[in-house]
């Protein structure tokens, strides 16, 4: 009987032991599935001390180079040096000849985020991670100086723009009837100039002022682009993140509203834009 007995405690023991060996193995698998599915974006850039930031270049007055000093400078680099600033890193800059390896080389994961104009149109928006809007960027359509045939967007059914097919510019040439040739904006107005395009589509405040420094190339405005209602993302500017990275980009957003609320980014358009503009951006006055 003894000897039954110690062989039923022996058994109980023993499943007590396995029962809690197999709640064990699956707490840690569950605390290392936690592990993997961490979001651990904001903690990586702290560690780094650095915010990798792509975007493309000889876009004055977004993204150039000065012409004396050569330094990288322009409305959106001083927006991502103070977002990497708040964020207690410095900013590293990876720039672009041109638009389409931009994102391409955020897919990669070459940099943490693309500061550069980008607008938050739905299909970027679940792609990637999306900032709160910082600015608002109207389009313009410029054509060659002599051409009366093209006076409005609806004119360009037929057409060839030169943009980039996958930028928002160049899609909303596609979505009047363009076809769409790359070039960046020096390019664009080059082939305006000797006639090899019928259009360019870009930010009113990039097109004014490359008309200013270059009066010698013959091209104007010939309309501006007004979005539909439903459509005002397409004049926003917001810094993309890749989906993971979430963390960082709620991070960002919550600086982006506070440079909103302390006026940063209003000086900063005034600086590049002047305070008409400023005053025009619904962003900083709501």
């Amino acid at each position: 009987m003894k000897r039954m007995k110690v062989k039923k405690i022996l058994a109980a023991v023993l499943a007590l032991m396995m029962i809690a060996s197999l709640a064990a193995c699956g707490k840690k698998a569950d605390d290392n599935n936690g592990d993997n599915n961490t979001d651990n974006s904001l903690q990586r850039v702290l560690d780094a001390g650095k915010l990798s930031i792509g975007a493309e270049g000889n876009w004055i007055p977004y993204v150039y180079n000065d012409e004396g000093t050569g330094d990288l400078t322009g409305f959106e680099v001083e927006v991502a040096k103070e977002i990497a600033k708040r964020l207690g890193v410095t900013a590293e800059f990876n720039i672009s000849d041109s638009w389409d390896p931009v994102m391409a080389g955020l897919d990669a994961a070459r940099y943490d985020v693309v500061i550069c104009g980008v607008n938050p149109k739905p299909e970027r928006q679940e792609k990637y991670a999306v900032s709160a809007s910082y600015a608002e960027n109207p389009f313009c359509l410029v054509v060659n100086g002599d051409n009366e045939e093209i006076k409005s967007f609806e004119d360009l059914d037929g057409k060839v723009c030169a943009n980039s097919p996958s930028s928002t510019a160049g899609q909303i040439a596609q979505s009047y009837g363009a076809t769409t040739a790359d070039a960046d904006l020096t390019g664009a107005m080059d082939m305006l100039n000797t006639k090899r395009v019928d259009g360019h589509v870009n930010n009113v405040a990039a097109v004014d002022e490359y008309m200013k420094s270059r009066p010698d190339v013959n091209v104007k405005i010939a309309a501006v682009f007004q979005p539909a209602d439903d459509q005002k993302y397409m004049i926003e500017s917001a810094a993309m993140f890749r989906k993971d990275d979430q963390a960082l980009c709620d991070k960002v957003s919550e600086i982006i509203s506070e440079m909103i609320q302390d006026k940063t980014l209003y000086n900063l358009t005034v600086k590049y834009f002047g305070q008409t503009v400023a005053d025009s951006v619904s962003l900083y006055n709501k």
